[in-house]
């Protein structure tokens, strides 16, 4: 059985392309992929009741206790950068340039949580989406730190109030944005699904449960896996637990 011609794979890729032409056929396009199908595109933080009034507190406290660890940074964008990628929660969402590395992640959410269902992709215009708030680019961060301000836009909402998700382009100083080819949107305060107020930035395709399988066949083909998605030791451990030969007594 090849299965790479199986219908609910190669429906799901010509869906993929369909949501591109939707999207306008952009030169720039991210992708996300999610597990669970019925979970929609909301930052860690929104998913507290109270993390907007805990924000600025666990900001703080994040910075105070990693200046021990880490060079102090000056950037407020670094640090969120830092918070993101130790798992601290943000208003940052993850994207990434390459669809391969959606598809690990979906697959690989989907597998892990037994899901048992379909998982799903998102495709993004970032910046058609940034039009929404008056910009028409994506910015650089830090770089244009100077122009788009952490705890200026979003604490004292000044010299504007946010009205829907910014993409933002991070530098590639850390290990796992770099091999992920890692981009964020930073979010404001609403927590409407973000592909329902905005459907003609970002569009959402489904990932049958039955095309898992293809699509684990594919990242095989394609040499994505646990250490090209985290090059560092955790990765290097999740690769050799699976690639390892071991078998379960139970």
């Amino acid at each position: 059985m090849n299965l790479l011609t199986l219908p609910a794979w190669t429906d799901f890729l010509l869906n993929i392309r369909q949501a591109q032409h939707e999207l306008g056929n952009p030169d720039t396009i991210w992708f996300r992929g999610h597990g669970n199908v019925n979970h929609y595109l909301l930052p860690s933080l929104l998913r507290f009741k109270n993390g907007l009034d805990k924000e600025q507190e666990i900001f703080y406290k994040f910075r105070r206790f990693a200046d021990k660890i880490f060079v102090n940074k000056e950037s407020e964008w670094e640090t969120l950068f830092d918070m993101q990628h130790y798992g601290i929660p943000t208003r940052l969402l993850d994207w990434t340039e390459t669809l391969g590395i959606a598809l690990y992640f979906a697959a690989y959410n989907n597998q892990i949580y037994k899901v048992h269902g379909n998982a799903a992709v998102y495709l993004l215009n970032p910046i058609k989406l940034n039009t929404k708030s008056g910009i028409n680019k994506i910015y650089r961060l830090p770089y244009e730190e100077n122009k788009y301000s952490y705890s200026k836009i979003y604490w004292e909402k000044t010299p504007m109030k946010a009205n829907a998700p910014i993409a933002i382009e991070p530098i590639f100083r850390n290990d796992r944005i770099l091999a992920q080819r890692g981009m964020f949107t930073v979010h404001h305060d609403d927590i409407a699904p973000i592909e329902d107020v905005f459907p003609d930035s970002i569009k959402k395709v489904i990932l049958p449960g039955d095309a898992i399988e293809s699509v684990q066949e594919f990242l095989k083909i394609a040499n994505i896996d646990e250490f090209s998605v985290f090059p560092d030791l955790s990765g290097v451990a999740g690769f050799m637990n699976k690639t390892s030969g071991l078998e379960s007594r139970w």
